[in-house]
């Protein structure tokens, strides 16, 4: 486990500012202790008095006021021992670490007026705090100003918010009420459209699947009375087929009869329902008229009323005395007796008025409505088929259209491709020319031995700076003395001189004897790697043996001498 974490002071500090806090709280304020001084709340033993003995044992108790003011002393008694400990242990931080004293004793200063930075800057008297605190009021009091003038602006602001939104409000509701109101007569319309087309469908369906029946019983009722006479009549005498024909004809003439007599019954049914709908447009007339009259009715009732109630009031204002509330009284119950059936009459006939002018101005509206409808149904449905027929062809056409640059691109893609082709085999050709004429370069150079030219010029200048590099080193001692023969003029050696000048190289080779041999000479670093190069070498780059300046150098392991050429 870790080691504890020690308290600072300021936390100590902090920790007795808090017990101040919470025992200023809940102890010493006077208020802390009114609620002990009210009386206590009676049990109401009455009303449980069926409850179970058990149960009420076992129901908790509310507490008493000592039992509660008791629990408050000790729990008092505690936080003063608390802040007792916080301060002891302040007091204990104040022998350990006096230099923190003034921000500690600023956090026991601080409130809610007196913040850290009043107490900070040194000087903690009353009047400079005072003076501070005056300053926070004035301030606080220009904020105070300026939201009262803001409070008043936003009182304004919401009165007319209110206002607007009521009227907002009024406005909204009524265009509900309307808009519920047309979608309700619109489905209504609706239906009844959808049902009358359903049956006028109906209809047409029944008349023709009639009409077919009947065509076709016409013709079987041909097709047999032909088998029959074909078979039965024109085989039998004349008097069978005088009794036939005249049964005939009896037959002919019942139906022409029954064919009448319906035609007129038809015709007597248009001539009634003629004379119904003539009568049903009167009545429909007479209503809208009666609705006027009784419109005119119903207000002149309400002017009566209005001119009995004004009369009243004359009546009442012409006599001033003071009269009791049960003088009012009376008159009004006197008064309301004779006009009270009158009232009730007038009330549910305006009702009834009301909702027969509601369901014929509904009729009239629904009646007007149904030719409109039925055009723009009509127009809609052009409309539609005209559109449905614009789109295939739009459509066509957009097919044909991409299908031709589609077919175009093809084609430019092609051409293009060929071109690039072209291009690419042209470009193919040119560097493989260029390749060529490189080629062809190498190879003249190559057989004129350029390289090998160049090759040698670099060698001898290799061999030139070598030899310079030799001479410029510190000049050994002689391996052969000195003496008074004549030197060589370039290296000032006698020796080498002397053996040039008195041996030839036949003579000196027999001369020599077998075991003696002289200080070979160094050989160039640069034959050395031609040398060594030459075994990875094509054989045109392989140096050559005769007619060269490189063949005349002897081998390394061979005994040397100087010649006049590479000097």
């Amino acid at each position: 486990m870790g080691r504890a974490k020690r308290e600072t002071p300021e936390e100590a500090f902090e920790n007795l500012r808090q017990a101040f806090d919470t025992l200023k709280a809940n102890h010493s304020d006077a208020w802390c202790w009114h609620e002990y001084l009210s009386d206590e709340p009676k049990d109401d033993e009455g009303s449980d008095s069926d409850m179970d003995p058990e149960k009420e044992e076992l129901k908790p108790k509310k507490r008493t006021h000592m039992d509660r003011l008791k629990q408050h002393l000790l729990t008092c008694v505690s936080e003063l021992n608390r802040c007792a400990q916080a301060a002891d242990t302040c007091f204990f931080h104040m022998c350990c670490r006096p230099e923190k004293m003034k921000p500690c004793v600023i956090i026991l200063g601080t409130s809610g007026d007196v913040d850290e930075d009043m107490l900070a800057g040194g000087d903690a008297s009353p009047q400079k705090i005072m003076a501070m605190l005056q300053a926070k009021l004035g301030i606080a009091n220009d904020k105070i100003v300026m939201l009262e003038a803001e409070i008043e602006d936003l009182k304004a602001k919401l009165c007319e918010s209110r206002f607007e939104s009521e009227d907002h409000w009024k406005r909204w509701q009524n265009n509900a009420m309307l808009c519920e109101d047309a979608m309700t007569k619109l489905h209504n319309m609706s239906t009844n459209f959808r049902d009358l087309t359903n049956n006028n469908n109906q209809l047409t369906a029944d008349y023709r699947d009639l009409y077919l029946r009947h065509l076709r019983a016409s013709r079987m009722m041909i097709y047999k009375g032909r088998q029959m006479l074909r078979d039965q009549v024109f085989k039998v005498g004349r008097k069978e087929n005088l009794f036939y024909s005249f049964h005939g004809f009896i037959y002919t003439l019942q139906k022409e009869k029954e064919e009448r007599v319906r035609r007129e019954h038809e015709a007597q049914r248009d001539r009634v329902e003629f004379a119904l709908r003539n009568e049903v447009r009167f009545l429909l007339g007479e209503s809208d008229r009666h609705s006027v009259a009784v419109r005119r009715l119903a207000l002149e009732a309400g002017r009566l009323k209005q001119d009995r109630r004004a009369f009243a009031l004359r009546i009442m204002h012409k006599n001033r005395r003071p009269y009791e509330i049960m003088e009012y009284c009376l008159w009004v119950w006197e008064l309301w007796q004779p006009i009270r059936r009158q009232l009730v009459l007038e009330k549910a006939l305006e009702a009834e008025q009301a909702a027969r002018d509601a369901t014929i101005q509904m009729l009239v509206q629904t009646t007007q409505q149904l030719p409109p409808l039925a055009t723009c149904i009509d127009n809609l449905q052009e409309d539609l088929v005209m559109e449905q027929i614009a789109h295939d062809v739009s459509k066509r056409e957009l097919t044909a259209a991409g299908a031709r640059l589609y077919s175009g691109m093809v084609q430019q893609l092609r051409v293009h491709r060929t071109q690039e082709l072209a291009v690419l085999y042209r470009i193919s050709e040119l560097e493989v020319e260029g390749l060529k004429e490189r080629i062809a370069v190498l190879e003249r150079e190559i057989a004129e031995d350029r390289h090998i030219h160049a090759l040698k010029g670099m060698v001898v200048d290799l061999e030139s700076n070598l030899r310079r590099a030799l001479d410029r080193r510190k000049q050994r001692a002689f391996v052969v003395p000195p003496s008074k023969d004549a030197k060589c003029s370039q290296c000032s050696r006698e020796s080498l001189l002397r053996s040039w000048k008195g041996l030839s190289q036949d003579g000196a080779s027999e001369e020599m004897p077998p075991g003696d041999a002289g200080p070979p000479l160094r050989s160039s670093s640069s034959l050395g790697s031609l040398s060594l190069g030459m075994k990875g070498m094509s054989p045109r780059f392989v140096l050559p043996t005769g007619g060269s300046k490189l063949a005349a150098l002897p081998p390394p392991e061979l005994r040397g001498t100087y010649s006049a050429v590479w000097r």
